[in-house]
């Protein structure tokens, strides 16, 4: 049924609580049967005061860059704060894809660049040519990210000469709450799909239960995330071709209607 192409298919999701409700939606329009288990929950960073200092300077930066949904929110908060939003309405933005780019244009940005691919290495490099080399030493970057990020996109830019500030606007811890959840929805082998949409939610997922599948097919939102969840020991089988909810949910529905492919590697009809 076209209307429904993951009819019959149980879907775990692993995103954090209050953002996994858009997923979900997804998931269940193509006709999936959901469950939300989210093996991390953020939490404050250990340095809480850096974020509201950056806030307070955010015209003194020639960009600046949240690297996610979260960090939009939380320095939309600490510039409302610090009496800044109308340098960050007006500055120069730059996001690592299109639902943090919405989450920006949701406080008032208008305009931010956004890679062709959703990576930090890619927001690094679009970063770099959008600044004229003259200026590039002299630049002024504000990354607002997650405390012990990926550090790739930090390395690029200063390796590119630009100046780089790293404001942490939140730390990610395991959450424990959701252990009996992941027990029984690989322990029952009812599941058909795993999905991890950020590397922290897999070593989470790994801490809780361990490199175990119960039989379920495994879903990366990103080359990056699939790394991590293989040098876990756990297998990737779909990757998404455009690394976004939606595109995760169009690798699910494209390997489902697969003639065989989801038969052959999970058993079921």
């Amino acid at each position: 049924m076209t209307s429904s192409p993951l009819a019959g298919q149980h879907v775990l999701v692993t995103r954090p609580a209050g953002q996994a409700e858009g997923f979900r939606a997804l998931l269940e329009a193509a006709g999936a049967t959901v469950t939300t288990a989210p093996t991390i929950r953020l939490v404050p960073p250990s340095e809480p005061g850096a974020l509201g200092r950056a806030a307070a300077r955010l015209a003194e930066y020639d960009w600046i860059v949240p690297t996610s949904v979260n960090a939009v929110r939380r320095l939309a908060a600490a510039a409302s704060e610090a009496d800044s939003m109308g340098a960050l309405a007006t500055g120069r933005l730059a996001a690592v894809g299109p639902a943090t780019a919405d989450a920006l244009r949701g406080v008032g940005v208008a305009e931010c660049l956004v890679p062709p691919a959703y990576r930090g290495e890619a927001l690094a490099d679009e970063i770099v040519a959008a600044t004229d080399p003259e200026s590039l030493p002299d630049s002024r970057i504000l990354l607002v990210q997650a405390e012990r990020a990926r550090p790739v996109l930090r390395e690029r830019l200063i390796a590119a000469g630009a100046r780089v500030d790293v404001a942490p606007a939140y730390a990610v811890e395991v959450n424990r709450d959701v252990r009996g959840a992941l027990r029984e929805f690989i322990e029952l082998g009812r599941g058909d799909w795993l999905t991890f949409t950020a590397s922290s939610a897999a070593r989470a997922f790994v801490q809780l239960v361990g490199a175990q599948t119960g039989g379920a097919l495994v879903a990366a939102i990103s080359p990056v995330t699939a790394a991590t969840l293989s040098g876990l020991g756990l297998p990737v089988h779909v990757v998404a071709a455009t690394h976004s909810m939606p595109g995760l949910v169009d690798a699910l529905v494209a390997s489902a209607a697969r003639p065989g492919r989801f038969a052959a590697t999970h058993g079921h009809a």
